[in-house]
């Protein structure tokens, strides 16, 4: 009976611990008429934010790490980073096949996602061969067949240091001050305790083994058609240091194993690009020859590629936090680090040469949890993530006129706990992203950039010896602009609170108390000057496109929530999806024609008389004889059959894994019905009680200083119950993630 009770109060300490960041770093004010509340993060100029996004709800800690990974894709290669760009830096490598040995150093300046400047020293040295063979098998034809061979084992040792400024250009005499620089060694108690807060030590160890068979031909002069097949294996182990508070040092251990096999092929039109003679032999001659081929390079060659890749891989991870003023703390961190750098690099070659079974790697790590628990007390967190995933993408490149990427993901992953509440977390995941970069300048980046991204991840837990339970479901949608217009980013804005606004209606209409509260934040502009001038065109229609920033909306349909959606009868579905579609008329008439034929589950309705309420007034197109309207109401009824399928198979799922992954299909356009993402939320989230509805809406957007920057954060949290499965999940998924070395 007591263990019982001891682990009762373990968990019910472990849910008020979770929740303690999210009360202490942030208060909720109501907004006028609207469901929604501002959030308000005092800050504590004495500590780290409790996500690397800042302070957030639990809904935005959760998607956190999707945040980071979109901002750094956002701040890659753009004009305002140059003095960003400018690096410190020693590299030697050996030549030929041996060209993956040596050794370098690195010393940069780096923003953290949260606004705030680093500095980062970083030591590598790594041992690596590879070989490549290629045979020619056509001489007309020009087909040639390829091999590549090899391995590298890398180890190296990063410190990050917060800045106390955020303007890059103005710390440079702080990034050439080499008697600066500082190393993770040596391991010393005093070194530990002199930590700054927010700095992070980092050292990886990563062994990788692969292959890749290729295939090529020589479609025309300076344009090559290529098909690849690689295979990689890689096992990693990292030990990070991280100064929370004055009161708090956290440090972590991960161990990665993965295996992926990716297939892909690319079209390359190469431009010959113009000679240009060895500008000479000195060091900065040399980087200047470099960086003149690089570019020429870059900009020389437009390519279509495609590629398609399956991983699967294990992930352990093992997470301290100690009080690094005591010094008896502080030394045992400092043993500890001598002696798990070695245990990590052996087990991170174990896990990467498949010495190591599932049995004997759980084994391992938790034979390291019971030592460090008698030294350094229980541990914060301990657990072990087992996935699998398939990707895709086609990419797009036309030298300075644009780059395009188009992605999709498909994911599960299992997360076993062993600390607090103890058992097993599953992800079911899906998502597409699109990135667009326009107007490329060699040395100053793309001159315009639009990026999206859909996500949606199916979460359910089970403690100890039970089965799954009820799944909650989180959606996230992100927008990321540079030089774009005003109109543009309210539009990106409105389209979210827009379908917030239909929460719970179930086709009758939105409702304003859920929309997103940004009329005053993003007001309609002017009406434009009716005066037209032939030669400028309309005077007084004209936006600057001067605004860069990104959107996040993340909302969570809880288990209640689940519940309703599968129940929902398909004249509710039906009804809330007419209520989404453009074409009023044929919806109508749908509505009141149509009906689901149980023996086979699909809306039917008959055609003579949607032709006779709907003639073709030009038939000579040769459709048949068929009206747009009549086109349209077979389509949505083929939309609302597939509809009605997904939820059902979510509902009769054998259970509540199998559920999981039926719901994901079901959002993320892989089912019956083919409405991905938005435009399936926009059906689903009518079908339930909006009280079951969690929210975070976050907006930053750059404007000219005379009009003033724009930061928002809403949360959708007004009488809502806290999730404990979803800050369950949220902290297990932040601390398997690894979207910046910047941030632990």
């Amino acid at each position: 009976m007591s263990q019982r009770l001891l682990r009762a109060a373990v968990i019910a300490v472990s849910a008020a611990v979770a929740a303690a960041p999210v009360r202490a770093q942030m208060k909720l004010m109501a907004e006028p008429d609207s469901e929604w509340e501002s959030v308000v993060a005092p800050g504590d100029p004495g500590s780290t934010p409790n996500t690397p996004v800042g302070p957030t709800t639990p809904e935005g800690g959760f998607s956190a790490p999707e945040r980071v990974t979109f901002g750094e894709k956002m701040r890659e290669r753009v004009l305002d980073q140059l003095c960003r760009n400018i690096k410190l830096k020693y590299d030697y490598n050996l030549p030929g096949d041996f060209g993956g040995t040596g050794a370098g150093f690195k010393r940069w300046l780096a923003p953290l996602p949260d606004g705030r400047l680093t500095i980062v020293d970083e030591e590598r040295l790594s041992v690596g061969y590879g070989h490549g063979f290629s045979k020619v098998i056509s001489d007309a034809a020009g087909v040639t067949l390829g091999l590549w061979v090899g391995g590298r084992i890398e180890g190296s040792s990063m410190v990050i240091r917060p800045l106390a400024g955020k303007a890059t250009c103005k710390e440079l005499d702080t990034l050439i001050d080499l008697r600066d620089v500082k190393t993770v060694l040596p391991f010393k108690a005093e070194r530990v305790a002199a930590m700054k807060v927010g700095e992070l030590w980092r050292m990886p160890f990563r062994l990788t083994v692969g292959h890749t068979e290729s295939i090529g031909d020589t479609l025309a002069e300076n344009l090559n058609v290529s098909l690849s097949f690689n295979g990689t294996e890689a096992g990693a182990a990292t030990l990070t240091v991280f100064r929370l508070s004055e009161s708090q040092l956290r440090f972590r251990y991960r161990v990665d194993r993965v295996e992926i096999r990716t297939r892909g092929g690319n079209l390359v039109q190469t431009i010959p690009g113009v000679e240009f003679a060895s500008l000479g032999t000195n060091i900065l001659a040399k980087f200047v020859d470099r960086e003149l081929a690089r570019q020429l390079r870059d900009y020389t060659v437009a390519s279509l590629g495609f590629s398609n890749s399956r991983s699967q891989g294990k992930r352990v991870l093992l997470e301290y936090v100690v009080d690094p003023r005591d010094p008896v703390q502080a030394e045992a961190v400092a043993q500890a680090l001598h002696g798990d750098f070695k245990s990590l690099a052996k087990m991170g070659w174990r896990m990467g040469t498949q010495q190591a079974t599932d049995e004997s790697t759980e084994a391992a790590y938790l034979r390291m949890k019971d030592e460090h628990d008698k030294e350094l007390g229980p541990a914060q967190f301990a657990a072990i993530d087992a996935y699998t995933q398939k990707a895709k993408s086609i990419t797009l490149r036309l030298p300075f006129l644009t780059s395009q990427n188009w992605a999709s993901l498909r994911a599960d992953n299992t997360t076993t706990r062993y600390t607090d509440e103890q058992g097993r977390i599953h992800f079911e995941r899906a998502d597409k992203s699109r990135q667009s970069e326009y107007f490329d300048i060699p040395w100053v980046g793309p001159l315009v950039k639009d990026n999206v991204q859909r996500d949606v991840q199916v979460v359910t837990a089970a403690r100890s010896g039970e089965e799954y339970g009820a799944p909650i479901v989180v959606y996230l949608q992100q927008h990321g602009f540079l030089r774009a217009t005003e109109s543009s980013v309210r539009e990106k804005a409105k389209e979210l609170s827009d379908i917030m606004a239909l929460a719970g209606t179930r086709g009758n209409g939105p409702n304003p108390r859920l929309a997103v509260p940004l009329a005053k934040h993003f007001p309609e502009p002017p009406a434009p000057d009716p005066t037209y001038d032939f030669d400028r065109g309309p005077a007084g229609n004209q936006e600057s496109a001067n605004r860069k920033g990104a959107i996040a909306f993340t909302l969570v349909f809880n288990q209640e929530a689940v519940k309703q959606l599968t129940a929902s009868t398909a004249d509710d579905i039906l009804k809330s999806y007419a209520a989404t579609v453009d074409s009023i008329p044929a919806a109508k008439w749908l509505l009141a024609n149509g009906a689901l034929n149980p023996k086979n589950g699909k809306v039917e309705y008959d055609w003579r008389e949607a032709r006779k309420a709907f003639p073709d007034r030009d038939s000579d197109r040769g459709n048949s004889g068929r009206s747009y309207e009549e086109g349209e109401i077979e389509h949505m009824a083929k939309v609302a059959t597939g509809l009605i399928s997904d939820l059902a198979a979510a509902r009769d799922a054998k259970d509540n894994e199998a559920r999981s992954a039926a719901l994901a299909k079901a959002f993320g356009g892989l089912g019956e019905s083919g409405l991905p993402y938005d435009e399936a939320l926009r059906v689903f989230v009518q079908l339930v009680d909006p009280m079951n509805l969690t929210g975070d809406f976050v907006a930053s957007v750059d404007r000219p200083k005379k009009e003033g920057d724009l930061s928002l954060h809403f949360a959708l949290k007004k009488g809502r119950p806290e999730n404990l499965l979803l800050q369950l999940a949220g902290e297990a998924k932040s601390r398997f993630a690894e979207p910046s070395i910047l941030v632990d």
